[in-house]
């Protein structure tokens, strides 16, 4: 029974690790900034931007295509940092030591 009982307080314990990792996980953002720091862009754990700093320098440094060019340019940068992040996480909260294979309880003899 000691391996069962083994394998409960396994499985409570991911329980855990997979409620605290939800948590971790919609509350991710990503941020990413232009070389010249004159445009950043922030993304949520959905990769929706859900901020964006645009200095007045920009605008008279980039033409309109130029600056939706690098608007679209730095939400796929900081997109793919916070899939990146999210990928940690899931890898971490994956690992486990404990072997299931051998977790069968036995069968209780049938009376005669």
């Amino acid at each position: 029974m000691q391996g069962y009982s083994s394998m409960v307080d396994e499985l409570d314990r991911q329980r855990a690790d997979l409620a605290r990792v939800r948590k971790a996980l919609s509350e991710l953002t990503s941020r990413a900034t232009s070389r010249d720091r004159l445009v950043a862009v922030t993304v949520n754990a959905r990769g929706l931007a859900v901020d964006i700093t645009i200095e007045p320098a920009a605008l008279r440094r980039y033409r309109a295509d130029q600056l939706s060019g690098l608007l679209t340019t730095l939400i796929a940068e900081a997109d793919a940092a916070l899939r990146t992040r999210r990928d940690e996480l899931l890898d971490a909260a994956m690992d486990s030591d404990i072997d299931y294979a051998d977790a069968r309880i036995p069968a209780e003899p049938r009376p005669q």
